[in-house]
């Protein structure tokens, strides 16, 4: 008896049983690796990968068998051995996942020194659940993600990308577990509770280039224990239709007539459920029978479908998104279709190369001065691109060159630029973008600056 307990004593010394923990996180329809590394001092005689947790001996529910470098049987095709044994990983991959696919995992890797067991977590994510946000262009957008803070906060980021093995790709917005410590723009905001774990993402005035996977990822202490989530967005743009101050605009909206002309609606806003928002023009399918402003017409052929909004001498307040909204019989059968309207003022200011020129711009001050910035090229929808200059409303806070300065009364609203010894690379597109409270309250105009040659008179020198 006691040569037997000591024979088996010198088996468990000689064949350790190394338990590790990994958690891995995958979405329906992709492929899926679960991670296995082992010391790469000595091959496996045998390996092996089961379903559920680690058994004192081999694998529970095993799905692939190794031996001798060699798969022996795998229960699936699915199931593909993708690390290099050689190099210490027992890596599986795991295609075309479902929910079913969803537990607790095990991998076995025998050798003459050691009995190494890991067991993975997989938790599959279906994309038509909490994993896929839809929404138009400009609406708020929230990107639910969440964990379990009951053992403490945990440090967190969101980034552009499906969630990798470390980090998070091209990221976005940061946490230290009790507040937001980086954001790549004011556009994201964390508004869930953090202290309760929720690391919902929201996008404040959505574009169609935001479109895309973004992954959440929540640190947690330990190898691959990261809670991770992939969510998907997609934006529904909507027809777009730009001009400048003054201009004659047509927004596109038409439907077929094979049952009759219908009643329909234009109105300011996105699309409500059940009607049009802030109505700007109404129809009875054969005439408008009510209309906000004379300046809104509908000029084409109402009773063959065409119901295009014609808006004359548009002004600063036109800009925005408007709903065409045809009544058709029915819960929810209305067609609806959205337009959004870009306005842009634009001066065109002519210059001799070498001279300073003022590129004029203000603004209304009676509320208070605000943050405001110069950039290179047309206005975006949101801050400036390539910027020159910042302020916070009563000085200049940045500025890429001594070149630009705001030699205006910042307090008085005068936002000017001089640009100083102009070149022919100082030519093109400039904006002016005032940053107003609120989604899309932003003042911008933007500027065409014209630079001549100095042996061509047409040019006008523009006095500072």
């Amino acid at each position: 008896m006691g040569l037997c307990v000591l024979w088996l004593s010198a088996v468990l010394l000689v064949l350790p049983a190394l338990i590790s923990a990994y958690r891995v996180t995958g979405m329906v329809g992709e492929s899926l690796v679960l991670p296995c590394p082992f010391p790469a001092s000595k091959n496996p005689t045998n390996l092996c990968w089961g379903r559920g947790s680690c058994s004192a001996l081999g694998c529970n529910s095993p799905i692939t068998k190794v031996e001798a470098n060699q798969v022996t049987w795998r229960k699936s095709e699915r199931y593909q051995l993708k690390g290099n044994l050689g190099d210490g990983d027992a890596s599986i991959e795991t295609n075309d996942v479902s929910l079913d696919d969803s537990g607790t995992y095990c991998c076995r890797v025998k050798t003459s020194e050691y009995d190494l067991k890991r067991e993975i977590s997989v938790e599959i994510q279906h994309p038509l659940k909490d994993n896929l946000v839809r929404g138009p262009v400009d609406s708020i957008l929230s990107l639910p993600c969440k964990y379990s803070a009951k053992e403490g906060k945990s440090p967190m980021c969101w980034g552009r990308g499906s969630c990798g093995f470390t980090g998070c790709p091209n990221k976005v917005l940061s946490t230290d577990g009790d507040k937001v410590t980086w954001s790549e723009s004011d556009r994201y905001e964390l508004r869930g509770n953090l202290m309760e774990g929720d690391v919902s993402l929201t996008l404040n005035g959505v574009f169609k280039e935001d479109e895309g996977t973004y992954c959440c990822r929540v640190e947690i202490p330990g190898p691959f224990n990261d809670v991770k989530k992939d969510v998907q967005l997609k934006v529904e743009d909507v027809n777009l239709v730009r001009g400048s101050l003054g201009d004659k605009l047509t927004l596109p909206c038409s439907y077929a007539t094979d049952s009759g002309p219908r009643s329909m609606c234009w109105g300011r806003g996105h699309c409500g459920v059940l009607s049009c928002r802030n109505d700007v023009l109404k129809t009875d399918g054969d005439a408008v029978t009510w209309r906000e402003d004379e300046r809104f017409q509908l000029k084409e052929n109402i009773k063959k479908g065409n119901v295009s909004l014609t808006i004359n001498k548009v002004n600063e307040n036109d800009g925005g998104v408007y709903c065409c909204r045809v009544r058709v019989p029915g819960v929810f059968n209305d067609i609806k279709k959205e337009v959004r309207l870009e306005i842009h003022n634009t001066d065109h200011v002519k210059v001799l190369a070498g001279d300073t020129v003022k590129l004029p711009c203000s603004y209304n001050v009676t509320e208070g001065t605000t943050k405001m910035c110069w950039g290179k090229g047309s206005c975006p929808r949101y801050k400036c691109t390539d910027t020159l200059v910042w302020t916070d409303g009563e000085e200049v806070t940045w500025t890429e060159s001594g070149r630009y300065r705001l030699k205006g009364n910042l307090e008085h609203g005068d936002v000017s630029l001089s640009i100083i010894g102009v070149s022919k690379e100082d030519e093109g597109t400039y904006c002016c973008r005032m940053n107003i409270p609120g989604l899309f309250n932003d003042i911008f105009k933007e500027i065409s600056l014209e630079v001549q040659d100095d042996g061509f008179n047409s040019g006008t020198k523009v006095k500072v």
